[in-house]
């Protein structure tokens, strides 16, 4: 499996300069383009009710200043509406509206046909392998994400 590694590192540069460029065109969905940071945040509010604002923040490793920029446009899309907590009118609650909701269930829909599509002539063993490649790297994250933890 050694002799693999330099083709895997191309093919992960591929990957990531892929991601990159995505990111930076924005991908269309139901006509619109969407940062894939705008995405995430969609993913996250979906299956919740509502979500603090800290909360998804803290989730996706945004910047405030970023974030609300974020926000704020998907707000003007009707995608997300803010409110204001009950409890604590300094906490921000955000919830997909149902324009945000159905874009979430276009977004998932994509994601599915794509991985399927993309699965499809795999073996058993090579989805397998996948998998296991895809939890050590995210082991990794976890690790370094203890290790700065801590520092602190």
């Amino acid at each position: 499996m050694r002799n693999y590694y330099q083709q895997i590192h191309e093919y992960l540069l591929k990957l990531i300069k892929n991601i990159l460029s995505y990111d930076k065109k924005g991908l269309q969905v139901k006509g619109i383009d969407l940062s894939l940071l705008e995405l995430l945040i969609i993913k996250e509010l979906g299956g919740e009710k509502e979500k603090k604002m800290f909360e998804v923040i803290d989730a996706l490793g945004i910047d405030r200043n970023s974030f609300v920029t974020l926000i704020n446009k998907l707000q003007q899309q009707q995608y997300i509406i803010k409110t204001k907590s009950e409890e604590d009118k300094r906490v921000h609650l955000l919830s997909l509206s149902s324009k945000g909701e159905e874009l979430l269930e276009e977004i998932e829909d994509k994601e599915k046909e794509l991985l399927y599509s993309l699965l499809n002539d795999f073996s058993f063993n090579e989805e397998k392998a996948v998998l296991k490649f895809l939890v050590k790297l995210d082991m990794l994250k976890k690790d370094k994400h203890k290790e700065k933890e801590n520092d602190i």
